[in-house]
């Protein structure tokens, strides 16, 4: 599903899984959920599980969303990436069982701002439970973690303005 320019969008209660394929726009852009442009946004009690070539949620440019109490898991990408957005709350999610981190917040050009993730459950991802690159006042609380990559770090928040993979 790809939303573009919404105010106001709602997904509550949706299955939206095993979506995407290995032709264009790409291996990792085929994500389960895509938002761009949107604001004031709820996702809520979903499932967003085995995208095999992109990322269960992915937004990107968004102001003031809530992901709350889904099931984010086996997508083969990221569970969530965040770009360029503000006023994002995550809480109450299984985010498990992805091939790179359960979260991710990247930096692009500006970076994402005012983000809170708390009160989730992030294991057995590939990479980090939660992974964050410039992001201005981001706030992690009471998340529970474990096994999330071959690292002991769960939790990589960076001030530094670009990615490292591993």
């Amino acid at each position: 599903m790809f939303i573009s320019g919404a105010d106001n969008v709602n997904v509550l209660g949706c299955d939206i899984d095993e979506n995407g394929g290995n032709a264009i726009p790409g291996q990792k852009l085929q994500h389960n959920l895509l938002l761009t442009h949107c604001k004031n946004i709820v996702v809520k009690d979903s499932r967003l599980t085995t995208s095999p070539f992109g990322a269960g949620l992915a937004l990107d440019q968004c102001n003031n969303a809530a992901i709350v109490d889904n099931e984010i898991a086996r997508n083969g990408y990221y569970g969530i990436l965040i770009a360029e957005s503000k006023q994002v709350e995550v809480k109450g999610n299984l985010i498990e069982a992805n091939d790179r981190s359960g979260i991710l917040m990247e930096y692009l050009f500006s970076g994402n701002a005012m983000v809170n993730i708390h009160d989730n459950k992030i294991q057995f991802n590939a990479g980090c439970a939660i992974e964050s690159y410039a992001t201005l006042a981001i706030k992690t609380d009471r998340n529970e973690t474990q096994l999330n990559g071959s690292n002991k770090e769960q939790i990589r928040v960076s001030t530094e303005k670009k990615i490292l993979m591993q």
